[in-house]
């Protein structure tokens, strides 16, 4: 990264993903319900899902490895209204996408919301991470781990009586989690002042280990909202972010005093402010930010924020994301870089600056609904959307090795001229290749007839049989035999 260059205006790219019951093999359907299924809901073999569709401005050019992690919902959630919808009728949830915007694995939640999605490490080895409950409501939620398989193993609950927020989920190599937890509290000044809460809790045992508390060390006249909101309180700090920094004490986000806060591990205090009323230090003009969101100290000493400089819906103001280094002895905040998107855009809230192993960046833009990738010199490699006007409050590119424990789903349809056709997806599973087709006139004596490569998260493959069993075989790369299908049974 070359120290004060602006990254021009190029990007592009996302991926989703989320998990779900594998469906076993069925019988043929006549075409008319089969046609029906699939105008109801985007795939044949799992009319239970239906991800929301993504739309690309720049497809994806030159990207890095890997797939993309998404959580989309719509953003009128965040008034904490929810209006249940069946799981197989949802366009929110945890969603993995590749390249092309094809999902990898979807898991539709129609009660509850999904945030923060990306993978993290557990006990040594990569997990799947997300907040999973209301968006700024009351009763707040938990953050769930999931393994490669999709399966549950650990869920992170705020102690003390606390409930969680979804901001902020960071799980440290000595087995805790750093989360975010807002507090509503009564003050001589001000009746329902919204408080922003951090604890490290272990999670295998649910202790709470550390707690900082943003009233005890931050004041109502550090904000640049002190009004009382639509909610009746003030949410005068508005914690976003935790990060570690390379001396293991903590470096805080707080949206509404546009500050990062140096916390101390152990003691709490607050040993510097960057940023809002209160700096300790001097902030270059281009440097500068306001409302930020996802504040990183990176390997090589610079910390990206996502600057929103954005308050309000309807603002008309240039959201970036943002690289700066910090000279802690004459305590200047100077200018990196900048990462902007093809087109300008403004995002009030949310949004997020993933580095790339290869000194690229993947960035969300949060309520704009919208990610893109740049390369190290600011090429775009990817810029997309969610195409129904779906939000995710982050958006990352991880690569992950994952495969469910149950079978991939077939469903035959029956053409108007006759013929057959096997529609087959395997949600979740990240190694398939190809798929192998069997059939013959027993489920025991099924034997292959073809090998066709996997065209997105449902191929299409048309049967040179028109009785007896079939059946399909996810193959990697190498051939290698991962899971078989149910048999089906083909009845004229």
């Amino acid at each position: 990264m070359v120290e004060g260059v602006r990254i021009t205006r190029r990007g592009f790219l996302a991926l989703s993903g989320a998990v779900c019951a594998v469906l076993a093999g069925v019988r043929v359907p006549g075409a008319k319900a089969a046609r029906e299924a699939a105008t109801v809901n985007a795939y044949v073999s799992r009319p239970d899902l239906n991800p929301p569709a993504i739309a690309f401005d720049f497809p994806a050019d030159g990207t890095a490895a890997g797939s993309i992690f998404l959580a989309p919902f719509d953003i009128t959630a965040a008034s904490g209204a929810y209006q249940s919808t069946p799981n197989s009728q949802s366009h929110s949830g945890p969603l993995v996408v590749d390249d092309r915007g094809e999902p990898v694995w979807f898991l539709p939640l129609g009660s509850t919301t999904a945030m923060d999605v990306r993978v993290q490490t557990y006990q040594g080895r990569p997990v799947l991470t997300w907040y999973e409950g209301t968006v700024l409501g009351a009763e707040g939620g938990s953050w769930v781990i999931f393994d490669p398989t999709y399966h549950e193993v650990a869920r992170v609950q705020a102690g003390k009586g606390r409930h969680g927020d979804l901001h902020d989920l960071q799980l440290t190599p000595e087995g805790t989690a750093l989360i975010t937890i807002y507090r509503e509290i009564a003050t001589p000044a001000v009746p329902r002042l919204v408080t922003g809460i951090v604890q490290e809790v272990d999670v295998a045992s649910g202790r709470v280990l550390f707690e900082w508390r943003s009233n005890e060390h931050v004041g109502v006249d550090e904000s640049y909202i002190p009004q009382v909101a639509a909610a009746g309180n003030v949410d005068y700090f508005h914690l976003n972010s935790i990060d570690v920094d390379t001396d293991g004490n903590l470096l805080l986000s707080a949206r509404n005093t546009s500050t990062i806060y140096k916390v101390d591990r152990k003691s709490g205090e607050v040993l510097w402010r960057l940023g809002g009323m209160k700096s300790d230090f001097a902030v270059d003009p281009a440097a500068s930010f306001a409302y930020q969101h996802d504040v990183r100290r990176r390997p090589d000493g610079t910390i990206t924020i996502f600057d929103n400089n954005a308050a309000v819906p309807g603002a008309q103001t240039l959201s970036r994301g943002l690289r700066i280094k910090l000279d802690m002895k004459k305590m200047r905040a100077s200018f990196v870089a900048e990462y902007l998107a093809p087109t300008a855009r403004t995002t009030w809230a949310m949004g997020d600056v993933q580095q790339l192993d290869d000194s690229g960046v993947f960035i969300g833009w949060g309520t704009d609904g919208s990610f893109t990738e740049l390369g190290p010199d600011g090429s775009v490699r990817l810029d997309a959307r969610f195409a129904d006007g779906s939000v995710s409050y982050r958006a990352f590119r991880f690569e992950l090795e994952a495969q469910p424990k149950g079978r991939p789903a077939t469903m035959v349809v029956r053409n108007a001229d006759g013929s057959l056709t096997l529609y087959v997806s395997w949600n979740g599973s990240t190694q398939v290749a190809k798929w192998g087709l069997v059939a013959g006139k027993t489920a025991a004596a099924m034997k292959p007839v073809a090998t066709v490569r996997r065209t997105g998260f449902e191929t299409a493959i048309p049967l040179p049989v028109t009785s007896g069993y079939v059946a399909v075989v996810a193959l990697d790369a190498h051939g290698k035999q991962l899971r078989a299908a149910a048999p089906t049974l083909i009845q004229s």
